[in-house]
């Protein structure tokens, strides 16, 4: 750990850094202060860039270093003053160039502030003095109580004395306790000494870095490490929500408490989706007076898992695969009427427990809770892709010409025909009231047919029969195994729908991506759209025919039947 050496610097006007291992640390004064342009780091003194023999001496450096310099002699002279011989301050302390060293500074930082003797809190632009309602309301809009590291600044040490820029001390925290409490959202008994940090929850002590900001976006979240006592590697680059999102799979390690999930998006979409992890301390803005129940039930330890993060939880259904999910956390603020704080879910699979955050922008009241149940619930949840292969492939009819005998014209379906056992054990078709596929599909006949993926493939063969008797077959089948494709052309009608067995026809198959097939009789166009059921890949099949004028025997049966003998 090194330091400055306050008494050199005031003597002799020499900034000077000494190392100092793990048994030998003397008592020593912390600074807490925020960065401004052109800080003074430890390369400039390693090099011994910086020295100063006077005040006059510190107006002759360059504007920006000059209230660098200002600052750290000020504080190694009060340091000098109060007997401690040694100062530490991040921005000298730190080589910022060693990424292994800067790493176990931040996870060491809280414990420096903890374990100094005490700490000289630099509060640029502030007041000189607390007597006046507008030099507390200049106090209380300073920076440093907007940045991210200062919390910890504030609440590790013991003994906190507040300076202005001309080092004239405007207060200690013990003795402004009530009014640094309304500045910051922190317990007053907190902040005195009187109560230990941990027992604030998870949610309240989220909520008191919620408006405060970091230079790095990923600060804001190691800048909290020390206050949930966890330690995680630094990876600068990683992004803020990513290591925000480790930072409370750290804190998940150590404690049960779920005000860590009570948390509220600002300004989100209505149709916003989330896992449980909150992506922001802003998230906890409105968290502060969320607290656990104390030893509620048994629990299942919580788990990270490649399906989403696994927790037991209270569902009560809602319909429509919406739920509450209660959790062990009494509703504010009086936290006296048995009631739960509830967050709500919607389940992302028919087949297993996969579920995500939904209206994420409220909370819920639960007053009786429902089944316990194991859930996974996904972090970054993505829509299912309808591209590629599921477990199962699935032909649904959905439209098709209505057998109308009012119309002048009007088509039936007549015969369906498709390979043994793939119109078998398939499953049940979509729910839709009413189901438009039974307007043209008889009653006894499937509505959902098994895709065989074998490529250029024929799973099924729909014949139609114009009043006037020319018939159709549309054929529908794979074009590279895992993709839908179609094939349509004129039907004799003298051959007997027994006549033609379904390997003739895969014969005559030539699939095409096209959605549109003219034939001599027919115009016929033909869409599928997919959609995802759990493990099923259903394609919705609209099929749509207009007569022409002409009929086979008008235009000689020129061998546009394929199946002609």
């Amino acid at each position: 750990m090194r330091f400055l050496n306050a008494l050199v610097a005031k003597e002799i006007g020499v900034l000077q850094v000494v190392e100092k291992n793990a048994n030998q640390v003397p008592e020593y004064a912390i600074l807490s202060h925020t960065w401004e342009d052109d800080e003074i780091k430890f390369e400039d003194i390693e090099c011994g860039r910086v020295k100063y023999v006077s005040a006059e001496a510190i107006d002759e450096t360059s504007p920006s270093q000059a209230k660098s310099l200002s600052k750290l002699r000020g504080a190694c002279i009060q340091a000098a003053n109060d007997g401690f011989e040694y100062i530490w301050v991040d921005s000298c302390c730190i080589d910022k160039r060693n990424s292994a060293e800067l790493s176990e500074a931040i996870n060491s930082m809280f414990a420096w502030y903890r374990d100094a003797a005490v700490c000289y809190a630099f509060l640029l632009n502030a007041p000189n003095e607390l007597s006046r309602a507008w030099q507390k309301a200049q106090f209380a809009e300073n920076r440093w109580f907007q940045r991210g590291f200062t919390l910890q600044e504030l609440l590790a040490p013991r003994h906190v004395i507040f300076f202005s820029d001309k080092w004239v001390p405007v207060g200690e925290k013990r003795l402004q306790c009530d009014f640094i409490a309304t500045i910051t959202g922190i317990d007053a008994d907190i902040l005195r000494g009187d109560r230990l940090l941990t027992s604030a929850s998870v949610a309240r002590r989220m909520s008191w870095a919620a408006k405060r900001q970091t230079t790095r976006p990923e600060d804001s979240a190691y800048c909290l490490m020390g206050i949930f006592s966890v330690n995680m590697p630094m990876l600068y680059g990683e992004g803020a929500e990513k290591a925000f999102i480790r930072l409370q799979e750290e804190i998940m390690k150590q404690s049960d408490d779920q005000s860590l999930f009570a948390w509220t998006a600002p300004n989100c979409t209505p149709n916003a989706i989330h896992g449980l992890l909150a992506s922001s301390p802003s998230f906890f803005l409105h968290s502060s007076s969320i607290m656990p129940h104390q030893d509620w039930e048994p629990r299942a330890p919580y788990a990270v898992t490649n399906r989403g993060l696994r927790i037991d939880l209270h569902l009560n259904a809602c319909g429509g695969g919406m739920y509450v999910a209660a959790l062990d956390c009494p509703v504010p603020p009086d936290h006296e009427d048995s009631s739960f704080v509830g967050i709500y879910l919607s389940k992302l699979s028919d087949t297993d427990e996969q579920y995500v955050r939904v209206r994420i922008g409220q909370l819920a009241r639960i007053y009786r809770r429902g089944e316990l149940k194991t859930v996974y619930v996904r972090q970054k949840p993505t829509a299912q892709s309808s591209e590629g292969a599921y477990p199962r492939h699935i032909i649904h009819l959905q439209r098709g010409p209505p057998p109308n005998p009012d119309r002048y014209v009007y088509y039936r379906l007549i015969a369906m025909v498709y390979p043994a056992g793939l119109g078998l054990a398939t499953p049940p078709p979509l729910k839709q009231i009413p189901d438009p596929g039974r307007n043209w599909v008889p009653a006894s006949w499937p509505l959902t047919i098994l895709m065989d993926r074998k490529p250029r493939q024929l799973s099924a063969a729909l014949i139609f029969e114009r009043n006037d008797g020319n018939r159709l077959l549309v054929m529908i089948g794979t074009l590279s195994g895992f993709d839908i494709a179609f094939d349509a052309h004129d039907l004799k009608s003298e051959i007997g729908l027994y006549e033609l067995p379904f390997s003739n026809i895969q014969a005559r198959y030539e699939p095409s991506k096209a959605t549109r097939f003219k034939c001599i009789c027919h115009k016929v166009s033909i869409s599928a759209t997919p959609v995802i059921r759990s493990s099923f890949k259903y394609y919705m099949v609209d099929i749509d025919i207009e007569a022409t004028q002409n009929s086979l025997d008008e235009e000689g049966q020129q061998g546009i039947c394929f199946w002609g003998r």
